[in-house]
């Protein structure tokens, strides 16, 4: 239960946070970062896509991550290129993203 809250905290904050401005204006400010993790959740139906992955930190800190997938983010399932649809609930991920003002922007999704 508490992570079904948690998750849905996330993607509404995501879905919400900024609708109105472009994702492409975004993609040159903020910081980037890299994680590993595991998929918890992805929302193909979403304006723009999501998708939510679990990071365990160094000292057993859970972390949830949920990053906007826009038309300019490569994915790839090891060489493969990919569609976030095809990325399930559960796989290993390493995902690429933007902090921006608008929230995070995947950059680069690779299906470990």
């Amino acid at each position: 239960m508490k992570t079904s809250v948690w998750l849905l905290a996330v993607v509404l904050a995501c879905g919400l946070a900024g609708t109105a401005m472009s994702v492409e204006n975004s993609s040159t400010e903020g910081l980037q970062r890299t994680v590993q993790g595991t998929v918890i959740a992805v929302n193909v139906d979403a304006d723009p896509q999501i998708i939510v992955v679990e990071v365990m930190l160094p000292n057993d800190v859970e972390l949830i991550v949920g990053a906007r997938v826009s038309t300019d983010t490569t994915i790839k399932n090891g060489k493969e290129a990919a569609l976030l649809a095809d990325i399930q609930v559960g796989e290993k991920v390493n995902i690429t993203y933007l902090k921006t003002s608008i929230g995070l922007i995947a950059q680069s999704i690779q299906v470990r």
